[in-house]
């Protein structure tokens, strides 16, 4: 068995994306939280002079042994990610998402199509990597199977938060909370869970919900698998590629709900999962119909093995 280091600076997101592939590969893998000195945390990754002295001991070591690869995600991880290429040149390093630097730097990039970066050594993706498969949802939705007693039709809501590109309005809570209980009172078993970037206000307007529309408050398992697993529809917001992406991982039908701003990259990324029928914008109805999961961390994993000439 190949041996994987996921190197990250803790972000669950950037985690994710590499987790999912190596996962996927079947590597045995060991994650290493990293941390930069200044200027390298600040100037990563154009300033690379000193790759020596770029980590803070503050973080984890990248000591020998290596591993067979490095998976490198987000920013911080790609001045680590070189040193141990440096140091090892037989690692194969693998960088996810954008580098901003040449694929050249690298064995293998796992990139969104919509991030538009182009190489030999680049497997562009429709959206990000990640955890889901099909065990892990069969899996949870035994585990909280609870949520749905009366073995209801399940729609799962997904809500994220305002960042960079797209703000919540105040009366965000009120328009959904109008399409929810229309909902319930047809007969779907509403499941909802919120994020940390979600507003307080906003959160506290949700929970005041009917006690039959089950919302995550934080305690316990945490059931977000579940709710995907369970789902016969996923309505979630537009701010997160990582959400969306792991929503069109399951059979659910996937609705985006629009929320106020807009951004190239993310407006290309909406328009191809749709275009592919796998995503609708919500405009407060479920319609009937099938559809096809996306398998795209499966498929990056593929890519990659090929790639890496990897038997």
């Amino acid at each position: 068995m190949k041996t994987c280091w996921v190197i990250s600076d803790g972000s669950a997101g950037m985690i994710n994306q590499a987790w999912g592939v190596a996962e996927s590969l079947g590597l045995d893998i060991t994650f290493k939280k990293i941390k930069l000195c200044q200027p390298w945390e600040s100037l990563a990754p154009h300033f690379r002079w000193g790759l020596d002295s770029c980590l803070s001991s503050t973080g984890d070591s990248l000591d020998a042994p290596y591993p067979d690869v490095v998976f490198a995600s987000g920013r911080r991880a790609i001045l680590p990610a070189l040193l141990i290429k440096k140091k090892s040149p037989a690692t194969k390093i693998v960088y996810f998402q954008n580098p901003k630097i040449s694929p050249d730097h690298f064995d293998a990039v796992i990139c969104p199509e919509h991030d538009k970066y182009t190489g030999t050594n680049v497997i562009t993706t429709l959206g990000a990597t990640h955890r889901i498969t099909d065990e892990k949802l069969e899996t949870a939705a035994y585990q909280f199977a609870s949520l749905n007693p009366d073995h209801k039709p399940v729609l799962s809501v997904i809500i994220g938060g305002p960042n960079k590109k797209y703000s919540m309005p105040d009366d965000f809570a009120d328009r959904l909370i109008l399409d929810l209980e229309r909902l319930a009172h047809d007969g779907w078993q509403l499941l909802m869970t919120l994020s940390r970037r979600t507003p307080l206000p906003i959160a506290e307007k949700l929970k005041e919900l009917p006690d039959s529309v089950y919302i995550w408050d934080g305690e316990g398992d945490n059931p977000y698998f579940g709710l995907l697993g369970l789902a016969d529809a996923v309505l979630v917001t537009c701010d997160s590629v990582s959400m969306i992406s792991e929503a069109c991982a399951t059979p659910a039908q996937v609705y985006l709900y629009k929320l106020k701003g807009s951004y190239p990259k993310f407006d290309h990324f909406h328009a191809s999962v749709i275009t592919t029928g796998r995503a609708q914008w919500w405009d407060g109805r479920i319609k009937k119909g099938s559809v096809v999961p996306l398998t795209v961390t499966q498929d990056a994993a593929t890519q990659l093995k090929e790639l890496l000439c990897w038997v």
